[in-house]
């Protein structure tokens, strides 16, 4: 079982750092990609943000088993002892990082 660290750069600084710029970025770059010049559409910009939200979640819980498993978790070995609840954990550490990302995203 991976237990969570406490507070530090690389678990914590780093994937706000990395999460928040992708919250800038991403609907920006999915609005561009999916209407182009539409970019006026209500439907459209409210669809980039949800798409941007789902995907900044996974993002966010993928980063976070690539920073555990630089730093000597068994990341792999936990997904195979029970994947379910190893998945649970790193997607509860990635909504804990929207409390910065969901403002810029509502921004």
């Amino acid at each position: 079982m991976i237990q969570a660290e406490p507070i530090g750069w690389w678990n914590t600084g780093f994937p706000l750092t990395l999460l928040g710029a992708m919250a800038v970025l991403l609907p920006h770059g999915l609005v561009q990609g999916l209407g182009g010049r539409r970019t006026r559409s209500h439907a459209l910009v409210a669809m980039a943000v949800l798409v941007s939200g789902l995907l900044l979640l996974a993002l966010g819980a993928g980063l976070f088993a690539l920073i555990y498993g630089a730093r000597g978790a068994e990341v792999s070995a936990a997904f195979d002892a029970a994947p379910a609840l190893t998945a649970w954990f790193f997607l509860r550490l990635s909504g804990f990082t929207a409390l910065l990302w969901v403002p810029l995203l509502a921004l």
